[in-house]
């Protein structure tokens, strides 16, 4: 059985490899890896991958930057993304149920702003469905949420694929 590609694109290397190490160790998967915005576009229309980990706030081209140009072209907009952020970047208070922008890192608050559509919003599903993006996963993740969210989504596709042919 061919080996589904996945495109992780997140500027902290140490976590890109985490999870490709992650999704390696199912047997199912083919990880691919870049570390800005605009290598990261790259890889994905040359590889043309199953699914999409990307986070948001990052060098040369933010994720919202990535998920627009991704939609922008048919052979690239149905490419399902799952949106990435970190406790310095997004916090979730459970006892508001709201999701906060706090860049509490130096380093968090060089690599850009969020836009409106998750500074404003409480909903991280909100935000996910307004940007087009299939999940919005919170750094840190548990190693099972990773992999349950592949599995889903590619299920998902993979039906939708068998529904459309």
């Amino acid at each position: 059985m061919e080996k589904k590609k996945i495109v992780v694109v997140d500027d902290e290397k140490d976590l890109c490899f985490l999870i490709k190490t992650i999704l390696d160790g199912t047997g199912s998967y083919e990880i691919l890896m870049a570390h800005d915005g605009v290598e990261g576009l790259k890889l994905i229309q040359q590889t043309m991958p199953a699914l999409v980990f990307l986070d948001f706030v990052m060098p040369k081209a933010t994720g919202d930057k990535v998920i627009a140009s991704l939609k922008a072209y048919p052979n690239t907009k149905k490419i399902p993304i799952v949106l990435m952020s970190g406790l310095g970047e997004m916090i979730y208070t459970k006892a508001k149920d709201q999701w906060k922008w706090l860049p509490n890192n130096p380093a968090t608050k060089n690599r850009g702003e969020l836009p409106e559509v998750i500074s404003d919003k409480t909903m991280a599903s909100h935000a996910a469905e307004t940007l087009g993006v299939k999940e919005y996963l919170q750094k840190p993740f548990k190693k099972e949420t990773l992999i349950e969210i592949a599995n889903d989504i590619l299920k998902e596709v993979k039906v939708e694929e068998n529904l459309d042919g």
